[in-house]
């Protein structure tokens, strides 16, 4: 018995194994604020999945790969390519944007293969600045980490 339990301690984690894909952070901005910053939340999503893949051992896909695939962006689609790349779960993410102090990720981790939601998050931080989106992608990170 101590010898399978040593084994399934060996296991890959939930979240961290191999075969996660993260797909690129989506934005939600409903601030309505004038100041375009389009190029910053770019590079700030960008790097929300660069450190969620590097944290969980996932696989990015990139934003052109999903556009060619999935145009209009359906779980249906996006589901069918991560099964195409024989993806064990894939990471989903969006951003809201309410304010420049107030901001939302909504997470769902998906078993492709079965297609069902293996767990949902959400969490709220506060600045729409880099330092405020590394924070809440190192929180995530550590809240998905925990699943395993």
């Amino acid at each position: 018995m101590r010898g399978f339990l040593f084994a399934l301690a060996l296991l890959p984690g939930l979240a961290c194994a191999e075969g996660l894909y993260v797909l690129p952070v989506k934005l939600l901005d409903t601030s309505k604020e004038a100041l375009d910053q389009s190029e910053a939340h770019a590079r700030r999503q960008q790097a929300f999945a660069e450190s969620l893949a590097a944290d969980l051992n996932g696989t990015l896909v990139s934003p052109e790969e999903v556009a060619a695939a999935c145009p209009r962006e359906t779980p249906a689609c996006l589901m069918d390519l991560l099964a195409a790349k024989s993806a064990d779960r894939g990471l989903f993410i969006v951003v809201q944007k309410s304010s420049t102090l107030i901001l939302q990720v909504f997470t769902d981790l998906m078993d492709v293969k079965a297609q069902k939601l293996i767990a949902h998050r959400e969490l709220n931080f506060r600045g729409d600045n880099d330092e405020g989106w590394r924070r809440a992608a190192r929180f995530l990170g550590r809240q998905l980490r925990e699943l395993d």
